[in-house]
């Protein structure tokens, strides 16, 4: 059985603007359950430019595994950001910023899978306080 794989916005924005969203769902399939975070499909659409984008985004909803954020999760989240803001990791007027990143990252490690990212700053800076795992590519 695949290893679970949640694909992280910054991954998928630069293969949307570069064309290559299909051949990258085609070539990670074959190595991972591509699984997708509510907040992932939150953040895309919100940042659609046009019906296309859109459409594609509704595609993915429809045809892949989507996990959404538990009442627990969320906790978790909080907590998170108050052990970075309290370990002075971060500005906390930035704390906020990190918050959809800190879901996705809670969500993925509760489903055993690694997050792929090419948000590698971000996501090094939550694992010091959350043991889960990613590739930064």
């Amino acid at each position: 059985m695949r290893q679970k794989a949640v694909l992280d916005t910054s991954f998928l924005v630069e293969h949307f603007r570069k064309g290559t969203v299909y051949n990258t769902f085609l070539n990670l399939n074959r190595f991972y359950h591509i699984t997708f975070s509510s907040v992932v499909l939150m953040e895309l659409l919100s940042g659609a430019y046009d019906h296309k984008e859109q459409k594609l985004i509704d595609q993915i909803k429809n045809n892949f595994a989507v996990i959404t954020v538990t009442e627990r999760q969320w906790y978790v989240a909080g907590d998170i950001m108050r052990k970075l803001r309290l370990d002075e990791k971060i500005d906390p007027l930035r704390i906020k910023s990190l918050l959809a990143d800190i879901l996705i990252a809670v969500s993925a490690r509760d489903i055993g899978a690694v997050l792929i990212t090419k948000n590698e700053k971000d996501f090094k800076l939550i694992s010091e306080v959350l043991d889960f795992k990613y590739i930064a590519v």
